[in-house]
């Protein structure tokens, strides 16, 4: 191979490099930005209503709740936002 030849290689190589490590970096900021997801805790109440409100520690399906009368734990989920 000449020079001139080894020098278009090096020069597409650290075209390539630089670009590769421009998309990573461009990921990695967009990582950073994204909301957690929320955790909510679903109360069915005795008369058959429903409530939702945010998780507290300690929770679980079937745990007698005070919110309301007779109200216990019906469910647990996570709930992610939109992008």
């Amino acid at each position: 191979m000449t020079p001139l030849e080894y020098a278009v290689l090096l020069l597409v190589s650290l075209l390539m490099l630089v670009f590769f490590m421009y998309m990573f970096w461009r990921e990695s900021l967009t990582r950073g930005r994204e909301k957690p997801a929320e955790v909510y805790t679903v109360i069915r109440c005795g008369d058959g209503a429903e409530r939702k409100r945010k998780y507290q520690e300690g929770d679980y399906v079937g745990k007698p709740a005070q919110e309301c009368a007779g109200g216990v734990v019906v469910g647990i989920y996570k709930e992610a936002p939109q992008q």
